[in-house]
Order: structure tokens, then C-alpha cells, then sequence
């Protein structure tokens, strides 16, 4: 195991995933190359920017002292999580640190490409909703007070959506700022809420339980799963240790507490497959039944590899139906609200008109 951390220095913000992942391919080509590795981090150092330059900067003076990387790396956890220490460590005591540095490289590149399909899929329904929000109290504020004073001087029948606009209208007039202070207070209290520990089996059983984002929340925890718990193992890292390590890897607090209890099987000898398959609703049965196949085989390693493909190509589609099947029922719920409010301005004036008489 690494050696525990020593002065751990606080260094700025975290460090995005594609800078990382540059930095393992730029360390693990030098190495691969032949460059001692003080050149490459001194070169990789000179290279980087903010977070990781200052972290990178102390990383190479441990280096010099004797310290092994591994231990150098775990002084900064916000920048080189669990899995950058491990499989570090399993490459320097097993002679292969370029190959577990591009096995290191590669995951985490595919763990971009997964949060960006991710945040893709999500971006456009936000993009729409925000912009309707906007658009609604553009008209609440600016243009419903001077359109609703013509319609209530006049002395006639008002149908019922022109009355309700009226009422709206007058409720904004009296109230519209509190509103929409509040709508925004709100959900600014509702997404802290989401984050903290003590909400997260309740956010996280609505996410995996919603019609939609359940299944790509499922498939996007597979692949994390299964790509992570693959590289480690193929780096050299004890299955314990690499459970624990994909563990804290997942985002989701079921998925996180199936594997804590699935190490604990193991420690005491099961199989992964067999502890995996008391939660058929986390983990599919073919997922479970390959995983065992896998162990028999003697080829655990790269069936979690292939399932982690596999259930990336069904991010994928999560990600198209997604957008698939918001995209109308946003542009419905616009049409109607639009709709409505051209019926509420045009139906009495239509009225009016309709009873002159030439």
C-alpha cells in the first residue's frame, strides 16, 4: 500500500477529468519512452496550469527526497482520487507504471466522454426551461399590465381565459417580485438539499426510479462500475481494494452501498457475481451471469471491460431517447402556454368586433 499522506497542501480547486487524464498520457509516453521520471515531471509540471502545476511542482520534490509517485499523489486527493493512487502504486511494485498510467489515461477519458453525453442529453431540456421561466416573466412584467387594463374597461362578458389572465396579471402586479424571488430561492434550496448526505438516498431512489433518467443513471453506474473495477484489477490492484476503490467511484448511494456489502461477501470468500446478484435491480441479471462467466473463464478483467462498452453504447441511447422524448413535450407545454395567452387576448377582441354592427 502507499505510503500515508504527509503535509497534505491544499491547492486551489479540483482539477477537471480531461486535465488529468492528459497529464497520465503525457507521464506514461515519457516513461514509455525512456525519460527518467523526474524529466517527466518536470516536464509534465512545466506543462500544466493552476491546481495541477502548484500539485505537480510539490509531487516532483517528494519524488526527489525518495518518495515513491504514488505516495507523492495521494498528498493531493482532490486532484489524484483513490484510483490514481492504486493503480499507480500496483505499476511501481509490478514494474508496468507507463501501462497502469495509460490504463489510468484511458478511463479517465472515457469518464469525460460519459459526463459530456450526460450534461449533452441534459443541457438542451435546462437550456429550454430557463428559457421559458424568462420569457414568462418577461410577459408577466412588461407586457400583460399594459394589455389587461383595455380589456378590463370594458364592459362586456370576459371569457373565462381573458379572466384568468386578469387574475394572473393582478396576483403578479401584487406579488410578482416575492414570486419570483422565491421560485429561485427555492430551487437553489432544492438542489443544496439534493447534495447533502443526508437527502441522498431519497434524491438518488428518485433518480433511479423516474421513467427516464432511472435507466441512464443505471447504465451510466454499470459503466462506471465495469470500467473502473476492469482497469484496476488489469493494473495489478487486489479485488478488495479495487472494489472499494470503484466504490467511491459511483455517484449513486445504492450502487455505493451494494458494493460496500458485496466486499465484505468477498473478504469472506464469495464471488463478486454472487453478491452482485442480490440486487437485481442495480445490477442486470446478464451483467451478473457474464461477471461469473468471467471468473470461471479466468477472463474477469475483460468481461468487465466489455460489459463497460456495453453499457456505454446504452448511455448512448438513453441519451438520444432522452432527447427524443422531451423535445416534444417541451415545445407542447410552450405551445400551450403560448396558445393560451393568444386565446385569452384574442377571444374578446374577437367578441367586440363580432358584435359591431355597420
Amino acid at each position: 500500500m502507499p505510503q500515508a499522506p504527509r503535509a497534505v497542501r491544499v491547492v486551489g480547486r479540483s482539477v477537471s477529468i480531461g486535465a488529468r487524464a492528459l497529464f497520465a498520457r503525457h507521464l506514461a509516453v515519457m516513461l514509455k519512452s525512456g525519460v527518467t521520471l523526474t524529466e517527466a515531471l518536470s516536464t509534465t509540471r512545466d506543462a500544466a496550469r493552476g491546481s495541477l502545476k502548484a500539485a505537480l511542482e510539490h509531487v516532483l520534490q517528494a519524488v526527489e527526497t525518495g518518495r515513491s509517485l504514488s505516495s507523492a499523489f495521494a498528498d493531493y486527493p482532490h486532484i489524484f482520487p483513490p484510483l490514481f493512487v492504486q493503480a499507480t502504486y500496483a505499476g511501481e511494485v509490478s514494474g508496468t507504471l507507463s501501462e497502469n498510467l495509460e490504463n489510468i489515461a484511458r478511463e479517465l477519458e472515457k469518464e469525460k466522454e460519459l459526463v459530456t453525453k450526460i450534461r449533452g442529453a441534459l443541457l438542451y431540456p435546462a437550456v429550454v426551461l430557463v428559457a421559458a421561466f424568462l420569457l414568462a416573466l418577461g410577459l408577466s412584467f412588461f407586457v400583460l399590465p399594459k394589455i389587461v387594463p383595455l380589456f378590463q374597461g370594458l364592459r362586456t362578458e370576459l371569457p373565462l381565459t381573458t379572466r384568468a389572465l386578469i387574475r394572473f396579471s393582478n396576483f403578479i402586479s401584487a406579488h410578482g417580485v416575492s414570486t419570483a424571488v422565491g421560485i429561485i430561492l427555492g430551487a437553489c434550496i432544492l438542489v443544496w438539499l439534493a447534495k447533502r448526505p443526508a437527502t441522498r438516498p431519497f434524491t438518488h431512489l428518485i433518480i433511479l426510479r423516474a421513467p427516464i433518467t432511472g435507466t441512464m443513471a443505471r447504465n451510466a453506474n454499470m459503466t462506471r462500475f465495469s470500467r473502473t473495477l476492469g482497469m484496476l484489477l488489469r493494473s495489478g490492484v487486489s479485488i478488495d481494494e479495487a472494489l472499494t476503490i470503484t466504490q467511491k467511484s459511483l455517484g449513486n448511494y445504492y450502487y455505493q452501498q451494494a458494493l460496500v456489502a458485496a466486499s465484505m461477501r468477498i473478504v469472506k470468500g464469495a464471488r463478486l457475481s454472487e453478491s452482485l446478484a442480490d440486487y437485481p435491480h442495480l445490477f442486470p441479471m446478464i451483467a451478473t451471469k457474464m461477471i461469473r462467466v468471467g471468473e470461471e473463464a479466468g477472463r474477469f478483467e475483460e468481461t468487465l471491460l466489455y460489459l463497460a462498452s456495453f453499457y456505454e453504447a446504452e448511455v448512448d441511447a438513453s441519451t438520444r431517447t432522452l432527447s427524443v422524448v422531451l423535445e416534444p413535450l417541451l415545445l407542447l407545454l410552450i405551445g400551450l402556454v403560448v396558445g393560451g395567452l393568444a386565446l385569452a387576448i384574442i377571444t374578446p377582441i374577437y367578441e367586440i368586433t363580432g358584435n359591431i354592427r355597420y
